[in-house]
């Protein structure tokens, strides 16, 4: 049922976006309008298309005309120009959307770099501000607020950043970031790997979409990684858990992902008695997020056989 629901969730969403902009928006409650609109352009676009595809007329002697098609040559010169701007205007949209995604990422890495998580905090609040146009901007806002301060080993913080939005009633896709996070807390702030277990197994759960809409596998490797993770310090862990592990660590784009996998991997490295593993992974956390103090807690599993 939660596919269903996050699926519905997620065109809802979707189709109220066009609502947020100059044109579409005041289109959008105007259906006749709107149909006006795409016959405007179909129009626009079959005249493009007769331009260049009608024969080229040609007069001998100046009184009949012949027509002959158009040589590939001449139209090849003609649509040349037209190339020259939209493919760079393409490509230059994608990579602007691309960089725009690593400046983010850059800035939450440089956050994670600094004593406390207000670096963190002000990041957020700037992506997603109160006012943002975002659907439930206010859910992801709590949740990565949630997420800086359990990094930094604020329980109480982290439980307050998430009980002031209201979750009851949301799409499952949208529970499923206050039981990643709760997850989250319990497995690094609590020391509650099985109670962590449980809040995540409930989120992977919540997070199911259809694998065919962009961005659903990257959506739930935060909860595969959650999951795994707990799973790995509750034992016993398999081969294949520790190669699942060590991909997220090493390949994932999602920093947040990287460290979660690295803590885990190193209390799996002290509890087998492997201390080279366990150091790589320690230095790892160290470089990434040298002040992030849960991230520098083994659990007491571990402890207990380091």
């Amino acid at each position: 049922m939660s596919r269903e629901e996050n699926n519905r969730y997620l065109r809802e969403a979707t189709h109220s976006q066009p609502s947020k902009l100059p044109v579409l928006g005041w289109l959008v409650p105007r259906p006749l309008l709107k149909i006006l609109f795409w016959a405007v352009l179909l129009g626009l676009w079959a005249s493009f298309y007769v331009f260049f595809t009608t024969p080229s007329p040609t007069s001998e002697g100046g009184n009949e005309s012949i027509s002959t098609p158009a040589p590939r040559s001449v139209m090849e010169h003609k649509l040349f120009p037209y190339l020259l701007v939209i493919v760079p205007a393409i490509a230059g949209s994608l990579a602007l959307r691309q960089f725009r995604i690593r400046k983010v990422r850059r800035k939450e890495a440089n956050a994670l770099q600094q004593p406390g998580p207000e670096a963190h905090l002000r990041l957020t609040d700037e992506l997603l501000p109160p006012t943002s146009p975002f659907p439930d901007a206010n859910l992801l806002r709590a949740q990565r607020r949630a997420l800086a301060r359990i990094l930094y080993g604020q329980d109480a913080q982290a439980r307050y950043e998430l009980n002031a939005v209201d979750w009851r009633g949301k799409a499952p896709l949208l529970q499923a970031m206050e039981r990643g996070s709760d997850a989250l807390r319990h497995l690094l702030c609590k020391d509650d790997p099985e109670q962590a277990r449980m809040l995540a197994r409930e989120a992977l759960s919540l997070a199911d979409i259809n694998p065919a809409i962009p961005g659903a596998r990257q959506g739930r490797v935060f909860y595969e990684a959650l999951v795994q993770a707990s799973e790995l310090v509750t034992g016993p862990s398999t081969p294949e858990d520790l190669r699942t592990l060590e991909h997220h660590q090493a390949q994932s784009s999602l920093l947040v992902v990287r460290l979660i996998s690295a803590w885990a991997l190193r209390a799996a490295a002290t509890q087998r008695n492997d201390p080279e593993g366990a150091e790589r992974m320690r230095q790892f956390l160290q470089t990434h997020a040298p002040h992030c103090a849960a991230l520098h807690r083994l659990p007491a599993r571990a402890m207990a056989k380091a």
